[in-house]
């Protein structure tokens, strides 16, 4: 590196930037020499180096060019570098000057501002990185060993306790209270993803993070987690049970207790979502995440032929799919969070802004069934009545108090931090708009397109179709089939139709981030 760098035209560039003399495609190569100047040679960035890099945010002149997003983000990555890798007091105003214009901020610009800010998080492993052994085999055993487990030592189940079936669970009761219960795979694949369930619970028995999230206790026998039964299971069992290979733990009271049951008690309602936020705010600052709080799709029938599976990306803002139903059980209940085989350790830094703006889309989903399930009949189902409006059943109050507790939760838990002001986000004009979306059920169609017919069987074609209602099946690879699965939020193949929600999320998990950022870095001075 030359002790006497050429600074002379880096200083052109931020001469001409700060003075709006150059057209898109000049800006942007500009931006990209500062950026390069700046990493190369970090002790000659000036004041004047930040002031030409924010007035490419300050001028309205690129606001409608095509290729504006890559723009914007250059500036700010380029500032966002800085203002993570060097030390003086100019540098230190670039975060918090950043965070101001982002609230200020719409649409390509709000949007680079938001995953420049996401950089901030770093890429360290989670402080209790787990290790799940691969290609554990399952202990054969008996379920009336396995029962022994629910009692007191030396004590056997009761003559009143009863089996029943709850999805691919197998529940034991006795009268109302929840003794155990038997988690079965349903693929070779699900057998390790079974296994990190009870490995993750036992991690959290350990390391959990709050009190009031009460998490199963996994059963290990002679150091294995993992079981298979090898007698014969109750009546009643679904049939994709794969070879009686399960985990078996014993729940806390509340664990399939859902928020939006029909006449869920809004206490028990607000319980479950603050607490749930607050500990995935604490798991998300080590490093650790929830992969699958609600199964969240941009199209279904897709999950086999698209490379993310059709699964919902919100910083794309396409369309959501079938959003009731993603919201009928989700993976929190009044004792907490649930469902740990989706608990996964943080891969890239991205990961804190996405799987932020993840939680807080799916407690907003959540909360909008809590209203809608007052009356699940009221719904729209096919092309007599597609747009049955419920905006009735909801409470602008109690949601807007919902969702700004959720925010100010998570905000706790991931920055320890007692100040959340939600002002800024004007959480009572979304909720207007939410309302609005969520209760008139006019997006009910989806497409079955001929490639994706054509990659069923005939056998899979009919039941994908029966299953959503049809009973007369067309043929096969001749034609799209038109289908009212909704509802969904916004039309099929297009963007959602709630912008303002994903310009929420974008504000709300970049300033998580950048908080996070700041106070780890002032416990470090």
């Amino acid at each position: 590196m030359s002790l006497s760098p050429p600074s002379s035209a880096r200083i052109r560039e931020e001469h001409l930037l700060i003075n709006h003399c150059l057209d898109f495609s000049a800006a942007y190569m500009g931006v990209k020499y500062i950026s390069q100047h700046a990493a190369d040679y970090p002790f000659t960035v000036t004041q004047h180096t930040l002031d030409a890099l924010f007035s490419v945010f300050e001028t309205a002149r690129f606001k409608k060019a095509k290729q504006a997003f890559f723009l914007y983000h250059e500036a700010a990555c380029t500032l966002v570098d800085m203002g993570r890798e060097m030390e003086n007091d100019i540098i230190r105003t670039i975060v918090p000057k950043l965070m101001s214009l982002l609230m200020k901020s719409s649409g390509n610009r709000l949007r680079a501002l938001s995953q420049a800010l996401g950089r901030l998080a770093d890429n360290s492993p989670a402080q209790h990185s787990l290790s799940v052994p691969n290609n554990v085999m399952p202990l054969n055993i008996d379920l009336s060993h396995l029962a022994e487990k629910f009692t007191a030592t030396g004590e056997s189940l009761s003559a009143d306790a009863q089996w029943t079936w709850k999805g691919r669970s197998l529940i034991v009761r006795a009268g109302i209270k929840i003794l155990g219960v038997i988690k079965f795979a349903t693929t070779q694949d699900n057998i390790t993803e079974i296994h990190r369930e009870a490995v993750w619970m036992e991690w959290f028995s350990k390391n959990f993070i709050e009190s009031v999230n009460h998490v199963p206790k996994p059963i290990c026998i002679q150091g294995r987690y993992l079981f298979s039964i090898t007698d014969e299971l109750p009546k009643g069992g679904p049939e994709t049970l794969y070879r009686s290979v399960c985990i078996v733990f014993i729940p806390y009271p509340g664990y399939y207790e859902y928020p939006n049951l029909k006449g869920a008690d809004w206490k028990q309602i607000q319980s479950s979502f603050f607490k749930s936020a607050l500990a995935l705010g604490r798991l998300s600052s080590q490093g650790v995440f929830h992969t699958a709080l609600i199964p969240l799709f941009h199209n279904r029938v897709q999950q086999g032929r698209r490379n993310d599976n059709g699964r919902y990306l919100w910083e794309h803002a396409g369309r959501l799919d079938q959003w009731l139903n993603s919201s009928r059980f989700p993976n929190f209940a009044a004792s907490g969070l649930r469902d740990f085989e989706h608990i996964a350790c943080q891969a890239k830094p991205l990961d804190l802004e996405h799987y932020t703006g993840e939680y807080l889309l799916s407690f907003i989903l959540v909360a909008g069934s809590c209203f809608r399930n007052k009356a699940p009949h009221r719904r729209g189902t096919d092309n007599t009545r597609p747009y049955v409006n419920t905006r009735d059943l909801f409470c602008p109050d109690l949601f807007e108090s919902l969702l700004t507790g959720v925010c100010e939760h998570y905000f706790k838990g991931l920055t320890q931090s007692e100040t959340f002001d939600p002002t800024p986000f004007n959480i009572p004009a979304l909720v207007e708009i939410l309302i609005e979306k969520m209760g008139f059920d006019e997006h009910m169609q989806e497409t079955l397109r001929v490639q994706d017919q054509l990659a069923m069987d005939d056998e899979q074609f009919e039941k994908f179709l029966t299953d959503r209602g049809l009973s007369s099946i067309p043929a096969k690879g001749k034609e799209e089939i038109i289908l009212f699965t909704g509802p969904h939020l916004g039309e099929f193949n297009q963007s959602i139709s709630i912008p303002e929600l994903i310009a929420f999320l974008f504000k709300f998990s970049a300033i998580c981030v950048s908080t996070y950022f700041l106070k780890k870095g002032s416990s470090h001075i």
